[in-house]
Parts: structure tokens; sequence; C-alpha cells
């Protein structure tokens, strides 16, 4: 009896040990820090096994440098630090690693963000254990607030042997594992890394390197890097609910992933966890998902430049007097406003892969078009408003891709500030062409009901498409509130500035705001809005600052810097101009100033909306009055 009596045990304890064993592998993960990675390493590293692919932007904030990077993935959010604080690393007798400087870094990184020291990956994680194989910077990536290491090596063996043993040593000690590992351009490390990885494929590995590839750095590309990830589940595109889009991953994401597999949850994280979207051959997808970006790139600043000419343009031969020239630039807007509407219809098609074919496309569409419109008795300004307002419309709520695909909605991924929803500039594009549209659709129409309806509903699908539901564009948004109770006001109320009337159109702005932050509180998907309150109450106040100065600076720096600051005191110009000698000055066009102020004043890239709706405003004033100007 005792016999089976000790058996049994014997086998509760296997099962048991053996149990614990396997918990603890499924929860292992190595975080690979590489000096570069390009399509031919990728294929060469990780052909064999199944992982997802996809894209990270390593812009942090200034000063930039490895340093920043490191700190902006321990941290979860986009830091700056200082490189010169950084000394090296020093391993004492019981084993820690020091990071010798790291005081100094800390404390000028918590001195520009409040919040880090709350949030920082080796504090957090302590209990599960970090350990380190490396020998620069990259070890802030597994420190406690402290700069310590509990275990590791500060001396790197690319040798197949060494890697794996040390990897298994110090992984029965933690549960995540930092290697810093230089590919250079030797073959012997590609095959090393290679079988490195086939050894730990059932553990969750990333590999991220921390600069641009020399064969992957283009004039527009200076942050944009390929991620893999192996979490031994499937193989496809990377995503997570922080960019929306497949193929596209943040900062912030790599660590709320990395907590998520440690069992971990923290409320006050900006990033998401990782999913892998599973695709036939993500390695064929990914590249084509590169070519298409690098070429929307490209698209988008051909396009913006020829706009920002044309405001210069149009500002010289005003300020010159010369009304002679006022049909050939009444050509020029027309030309341009179509082309837009017709970038988000060719939004649709994949003509982008091909930069050539597409531009030899669009110009020559956008040409015929031009001179067809120009040559009829029609407001090609109202109708192709009324056109690009019902395209974006469409786009936002059924198919979002026709906007991402045309240079005017294009987020630029290489910049890194916006992966979905509205841009600045197709958020100025949908306001001002819902207000022309509305005033060029209430001309044809005389029943008053029937304008003040379609003045409510115009107004108030604003306030949707720009909601966190859909175009999650908070500046857009409050700027939509805005514009919606200005057309309430100058339209339904007369005009009347009552008591009465003001704390009507304050009540039903404050309800719009709350019903909107109510229904995005409670999605799946929340925006970075809600996610942002969330910070405030988590964090304080401080949250708030720390933004708020962010978005300042991004708004003064964008704003000065040519071709904008250019540009924008050349449109001024223009208006002034026009005010003078225009005859009928219509109260909608100062509609479109106040909205274009607003949506300036609101958003970290404000001019781009204030650009995009002050030249509609003056091509509709100069077709409107182009036979009745006078000097």
């Amino acid at each position: 009896m005792k016999k089976h009596n000790i058996i049994f045990i014997l086998v509760l304890l296997i099962i048991f040990f053996s149990s614990g064993i396997s918990y603890g592998e499924e929860n292992k993960a190595i975080v690979i820090i590489v000096d570069e990675l390009n399509f031919q390493t990728i294929e060469k590293i990780v052909n064999e096994n199944d992982y997802g692919m996809g894209f990270i932007n390593i812009k942090t904030r200034k000063p930039y440098g490895n340093e920043s990077f490191y700190f902006s993935l321990a941290t979860g959010r986009k830091v700056g630090a200082k490189k010169e604080y950084y000394k090296g690393l020093y391993k004492d007798k019981d084993g820690t690693i020091h990071i010798l400087g790291f005081e100094e870094l800390y404390a000028y990184l918590k001195k520009r963000n409040n919040n880090v020291h709350l949030n920082i990956l080796g504090e957090k994680l302590k209990k599960q254990g970090i350990s380190y194989l490396g020998e620069d910077s990259s070890a802030i990536i597994a420190a406690d607030s402290k700069g310590k290491i509990k275990s590791g090596e500060i001396v790197i063996d690319y040798n197949d042997n060494w890697l794996i043993n040390k990897t298994n040593e110090h992984l029965s000690k933690s549960n995540i594992l930092v290697l810093s590992y230089e590919i250079g351009d030797t073959k012997s490390r590609i095959s090393t890394l290679k079988n490195y990885i086939n050894n730990f494929k059932n553990y969750n590995i990333m590999i991220i390197p921390n600069k641009v590839s020399s064969n992957m750095k283009y004039i527009v590309n200076n942050s944009l890097v390929p991620v893999v990830y192996i979490n031994g589940e499937s193989k496809g595109l990377l995503k997570t609910l922080s960019t929306k889009r497949e193929g596209f991953i943040t900062v912030g994401d790599v660590y709320a992933e990395l907590i998520s597999t440690q069992g971990e949850e923290n409320v006050k994280t900006i990033g998401n966890k990782i999913d892998i979207i599973k695709t036939k051959d993500n390695y064929k997808e990914s590249k084509t998902l590169y070519i298409k970006t690098i070429n929307l790139i490209l698209i988008a600043s051909i396009f913006h430049g020829i706009v920002y000419f044309l405001q210069c343009y149009i500002s010289y031969f005003l300020y010159k007097n010369r009304l002679d020239k006022l049909n050939q630039i009444n050509l020029y807007n027309y030309f341009i406003l179509i082309n837009i509407f017709l970038s988000l219809l060719m939004g649709v098609s994949s003509l982008h892969i091909n930069i050539f074919l597409y531009l030899s496309v669009n110009l020559l569409v956008t040409y015929i078009i031009t001179i067809f419109i120009a040559e009829k008795e029609v407001s090609g300004i109202g109708l192709f408003s009324t056109f690009t307002y019902g395209i974006v419309l469409f786009g936002i709520f059924f198919y979002p891709e026709l906007i991402y695909n045309s240079y005017i909605g294009f987020n630029n991924l290489f910049y890194g500030a916006r992966y979905y929803g509205f841009n600045n500039g197709i958020m100025g594009v949908l306001l001002v062409s819902s207000i022309i549209s509305y005033f060029f659709i209430k001309d044809l129409i005389k029943s008053k009901f029937l304008q003040n309806t379609i003045c409510i509903l115009f107004f108030s699908i604003n306030m949707v498409a720009l909601s966190a539901s859909y175009g999650t564009n908070t500046g857009g948004f409050i700027t939509s509130v805005v514009l919606f109770l200005i057309m309430i006001y100058t339209n339904l109320l007369g005009k009347d500035w009552t008591v009465k009337n003001v704390i009507t159109l304050i009540l039903v702005s404050i309800l719009i705001f709350a019903i909107n932050m109510y229904f995005d509180y409670h999605s799946q998907d929340k925006s970075h809005a809600i996610g942002f309150l969330m910070r405030i109450r988590n964090f304080g106040f401080t949250e708030f600052i720390d933004m708020f100065k962010i978005k300042f600076k991004e708004l003064i720096k964008w704003t000065v810097l040519p071709p904008f600051s250019i540009v924008i005191i050349a449109q001024i110009i223009s208006l002034k101009k026009l005010k003078n000698i225009v005859p009928n000055y219509k109260s909608e066009y100062n509609i479109i100033i106040l909205t274009a102020i607003i949506g300036f004043i609101l958003n970290d890239t404000g001019m781009i909306t204030f650009i995009y709706m002050m030249h509609y405003l003056i091509s509709l004033i100069i077709y409107e009055n182009i036979n009745k100007m006078n000097l």
C-alpha cells in the first residue's frame, strides 16, 4: 500500500512540475534588437517559421537617438533622452548589470515627462524578471527604475552554442530576455541568428531594428522599419487597435504586448496588444504595402506642392492687381478642386502601386474634366465640392481605404503621428466642401423647410464623420461641433443673439461632446481621445500639460516652417485683396474663415486644415465674382 502511495505521489509531482514548465515556456519572450533589418534578411532568418510581419515607426521625441528609442520601448510612449548621459554597462560580482549614467538619463526623462516612472517595463515586470544579453544602451529596455538588471551578460559571443546556452541560463531566472544583436554585413551572423530563432521558436520572439536599413532609406523614410513577431500561432500581418491598419504597429504596442504575455494589465498604457491577421503570403504583402506607402508619400508631396505653389501664384497676381489673370487663375482652381475629387475616386484602385501610371492617369483625366467644365455654364466649384463631400462621407462610413489611398487623406506613416481616421487635410476638405455644397444646394431649393432640414443633416453628419466611431479626429470633431452651432445660429435662429439662444447653443454643444465621449468610452475600439482622458484620470492633470506642450510646440513648429508659413501669408494677402475688390462679400465666406481658424488652433498640423479651406474659399470668391471685380 505504501508503495502505491509513493508511486501516486511521484506521478502527481511529475504532472505538477511538467505543467509548471509548460506554463513557463508559454510566457517566455525574447526581444531581439538588431542594427538593421530589411526584406532580404527577414526572408533568410525566419522563412522556416510562421511569423507576423509589419512596420513600426522608430521616430521618438527629441533629442533623437538609440537611447530615446530604447526608453520609448521601455515606457510605452514616445520620449526623448540625451545620449551623452549614457556611459556604458557594468556587471558586479552578484551578476547584476548596472547602466552607467542611467540616473541622469532617467532624471532628464522625468523632467520632460512627469509620468514615465509609473510605467517603465523593467519595474513593471520585476517580479517576472527581465534579463539582458548585449553590450550597448539597449539594456535600457530591461532596466528597472534604478538602471539595474538582475541577470545577463554585457559581452556578446556570436557563437551558436554560447547564445543558446546563455539564453537558457538567463531565461531560467526570468521570463523576458532582451538580446542586442549586431548583424552587420556578415553572412555568418545571419546564419547564427536564424539558428537561434529556430531553437527558441516556441517562445514569443520580437525582432526590432534600431535604425532604417540602407536599402530601405529613401528621402521620405528615415524612421519606418520592418518588425517581425513570432508567437507560435499564426502567419500574417501585424495589427493593433492603436493603428487599425494591417501591417503597422507602434512603439507603445510593443510594451503592451510584452506585459500581456506575462499576464499583466496596465490601464495607463498607450499601446495595445498585437494581433497577427492571417494572410497567404505576408512577406509579399508587406513588400507591396511598403512600396505603396513610399509611392503615396511621393504622390502626396507632389500634389501638395502644386496646391501650395498655386496659392503663392494667385497671391502674387492679386497683389499686383492683375485682374486680367483671373480667368486663368479660375481654371487652375478648377483643376485643383477636380483633382482632389479624382484623387479620392482613384483611391478604390491600385494604380498608386505604379507611380508613373498613377500620375499620368490622374493628371490627364483631371485636365480633360477641367476643360469640359470650364466651357459649361455651371458652378464647377459648387458641383465638385458637393461631389467631394459625398465621396469623403462614403469613404469614411463604408470604405476608409478610399481616403487613405488619396493624397489628401493619406496618413503619413513615415511621420508616425496618425495611422487611421481623418488627417487634418481631409478634415478641412470635409468641412469646407460641406459648407460650399450646402449653400450650392440651398440656392437650388426654394422650400425653407427643406433648406433647414438639409442644414441640420449636413452639419450633423460632419460631427458623426469626425467622431470617435469613424474619423477619430478630436480636433476636427470639436471644429465640426462649432460649425454646427454657427450654421444653426445663422440659418435657424436668424442670428438672434439672445441669452436663451446662447444658453441653448452651449448646452447643445456640451451634449454632443458628451454623447461622443460616452459611446467612445463604451466601444471596444477606443479612440486616442478617450484614451487620453483616461490617462488624465489615472496620471492626473500633468498628462494634459505634457500633451498640450507637445501639441503646441508641433503647431508652432509646422506653422513657422516653410512652405506652410509662406503659403498662409500668401493666402492672407489674397483674402485681404479680394475683400477690398469684391462687391458682394457673402456671410458664408466668413463662416469658412472662422471654421478654418478654429481647425487651425485645435490641431497640431492645423495649418494644413487652414490652407485647404482657404484654397476652396479663394476659389469660390474668384468664381462668383470674376466678372464683377474692380480695382
